[in-house]
C-alpha cells in the first residue's frame, strides 16, 4: 500500500493509523521532526481503507459563510487567558455545562520538552488548558480513538482544531449529527521536534523550561512570548518581543511550516467546520469611522458556515460583545481565508541546516542575520524597558 506520493500531501492527522483494524500504521518522525505515517508491511492486509478514509484522496465538503462577526468574550478572567476574544473557551464552558465533551489542543511540559495534543474531556477546569495559541503541531491520533467511542455512545461532542484535523474527525464522524466543529485559520503547522529543539537552546544552564505562552497578554495585546523556566525549587519568567525569539519569527514569516502547509485545500473562503474564529486583524480599520469599540483588546473573529455554527453561537451569545461584520472584511487581514501560506526558498535551507547541524546552527544563523550585537541590544532594551 501506499498512502502518498509527495510530503506534500499528508497532513499527518493520523486518521488513517486510527482506523487501520491491524495496527499496521504507526506515525513517525522524518529528519526534520514531521510525522508520516509509515505502513507495516507484514501486519498490512492491503484492505486499503487508509488510503479511501484519506482527506486528499477524497472530496471535501466545503460551506459557504453564511454570517460573519466580530467579538469579544464579556468574561475578563477569559479573554486574559485567550490569544484574542476568548470565543472557544466560552462556546466549550457551555458546551460541557450542557452535557457534552470537548476536545482541543493543550500543551504539557516535562523534562524540559513540550507535549501538544488534542485532549478530550468533560471537565471545566480543562478548558484552560486549552486556551491560548500554540504554534505547533498537535497530535490528534489519541484524540480520534476517543471521539470514535463517544460517538458510539451518542454524546454531544465538540472539536476545535486546524481544518485538517477538522476533515480528520467529520470522516471519522460519518455525518454524526452530534459533532459540532470548529476550524481555527491556520497559517500552518512546524514540527513538534523543532519546537523542542528551539525550547533547548533558550534554557539557560541547570534550567529546565517547564511553560510557554506564545500570546501573553500582561504587557498587552500582540505577539509576546513568556518562558517559565524552573532551576530546582526556583521558577523564573522571561518576556521576549516575537521578532527576537528564531522559533516565534520563522512561524510568522511562515518558513518552518509542513510541506503540505504550503498547497493546503482548507485555505479559502469556504470552510470545512460548523464555525471558523481567528483573530480580526485590521478590525480599528474597519470599525473605528462606524462604531465605538475597545481597540485596545484582541478581538476574534467568527464565521457562521452553517446551521449547527449558528446553534453554537445562538447558545453563548449573551457572553460576548457582537458586532456583525463582512466576510471581505476579515478576509483582508487573514491572507489564508484566500490562499495558502507562500513557500519559499529561505524554508528550506533553513531546515536543511536544522536537518544537517541541529538548532543551535539554526539559532545562530538568526542571530547572526539579524546582527549579534543588535540582537543584545534589542534584548535589554526590552528586558529593562518593562
Amino acid at each position: 500500500m501506499q498512502l502518498f506520493d509527495d510530503k506534500g500531501k499528508c497532513c499527518g492527522c493520523g486518521l488513517c493509523a486510527a482506523v487501520c483494524k491491524k495496527k499496521a500504521i504507526t506515525m513517525k518522525m522524518d529528519n526534520m521532526g514531521f510525522i508520516y505515517p509509515e505502513i507495516d508491511g507484514n501486519l498490512c492486509i492491503e484492505c486499503g481503507k487508509c488510503v479511501k478514509i484519506c482527506s486528499y484522496n477524497n472530496q471535501e465538503k466545503f460551506y459557504t459563510p453564511i454570517e460573519c462577526y466580530a467579538a469579544l468574550a464579556k468574561n475578563k478572567d477569559v479573554l486574559s487567558k485567550s490569544a484574542s476574544g476568548g470565543i472557544f473557551a466560552t462556546i466549550a464552558n457551555q458546551f460541557i455545562e450542557s452535557g457534552g465533551w470537548i476536545c482541543g489542543a493543550v500543551m504539557d511540559f516535562k523534562d524540559g520538552r513540550a507535549f501538544c495534543y488534542h485532549l478530550v474531556t468533560n471537565k471545566l477546569d480543562d478548558i484552560k488548558r486549552m486556551q491560548g495559541s500554540k504554534y505547533v503541531q498537535s497530535d490528534i491520533t489519541d484524540a480520534l480513538l476517543k471521539i470514535n467511542k463517544l460517538i458510539q455512545q451518542k454524546e454531544k461532542i465538540l472539536f476545535c482544531g486546524t481544518p485538517c484535523q477538522v476533515s480528520a474527525i467529520q470522516k471519522l464522524s460519518i455525518n454524526y449529527e452530534q459533532l459540532y466543529t470548529i476550524d481555527i485559520i491556520c497559517h500552518g503547522v512546524p514540527s513538534v521536534h523543532l519546537y523542542n529543539e528551539f525550547l533547548k537552546c533558550k534554557a539557560s544552564r541547570n534550567g529546565e523550561i517547564c511553560g510557554f505562552l506564545f500570546r501573553d497578554k500582561s504587557r498587552g495585546k500582540g505577539f509576546k512570548a513568556k518562558i517559565i523556566e524552573k532551576k530546582g525549587k526556583e521558577r523564573k519568567e522571561r518576556m521576549y518581543p516575537a521578532h527576537l525569539l528564531s522559533y516565534y519569527h520563522y512561524f510568522l514569516k511562515s518558513l518552518i511550516y509542513r510541506e503540505n502547509c504550503y498547497t493546503c485545500k482548507y485555505a479559502k473562503e469556504t470552510r470545512c467546520s460548523d464555525m471558523t474564529i481567528g483573530d480580526y486583524w485590521g478590525i480599528q480599520k474597519i470599525f473605528e469611522k462606524k462604531i465605538e469599540l475597545d481597540f485596545e483588546q484582541s478581538w476574534s473573529c467568527v464565521i457562521i458556515n452553517n446551521i449547527k455554527g449558528k446553534v453554537l453561537l445562538e447558545e453563548t451569545k449573551t457572553s460576548f460583545d457582537l458586532v456583525q461584520t463582512q466576510l471581505n472584511d476579515i478576509k483582508q487581514g487573514n491572507a489564508q481565508l484566500s490562499r495558502p501560506s507562500q513557500k519559499s526558498e529561505e524554508r528550506d535551507k533553513i531546515l536543511k541546516l536544522f536537518e544537517k547541524e541541529g538548532y543551535k546552527a539554526v539559532e545562530k544563523d538568526f542571530k547572526r542575520k539579524l546582527g549579534l550585537k543588535y540582537y543584545g541590544l534589542l534584548l535589554r532594551n526590552y528586558m529593562f524597558g518593562r
